[in-house]
């Protein structure tokens, strides 16, 4: 596999990662009904954490976190890969 490494410069590849927080099914009337301050339940706890996708394909699992910074962006810390095939 070495002997390929040179072949691909994988530095330079970018691909989309995802983040799945969790998913609920609505009807389209019910959607056009939300407003501000609605919440909508998701079929996870908090304590499931997140999946972490490469197109439809679970990689890693993990938590939402912040950053630490003043503006407190979200992120997610990485706890392992996925045993989701």
């Amino acid at each position: 596999m070495d002997t390929l490494k040179h072949l691909i410069d994988t530095d330079n590849i970018q691909v989309e990662v995802t983040i799945r927080l969790g998913k609920t099914r609505r009807t389209v009337a019910q959607l056009s009904a939300l407003g501000a301050d609605d919440v909508l339940l998701l079929d996870q706890s908090i304590d499931d954490g997140v999946e972490i996708c490469v197109g439809d394909k679970v990689i890693a699992r993990g938590e939402l976190t912040g950053d630490g910074s003043p503006e407190q962006r979200l992120c997610v810390r990485i706890l392992g890969a996925s045993e989701v095939a």
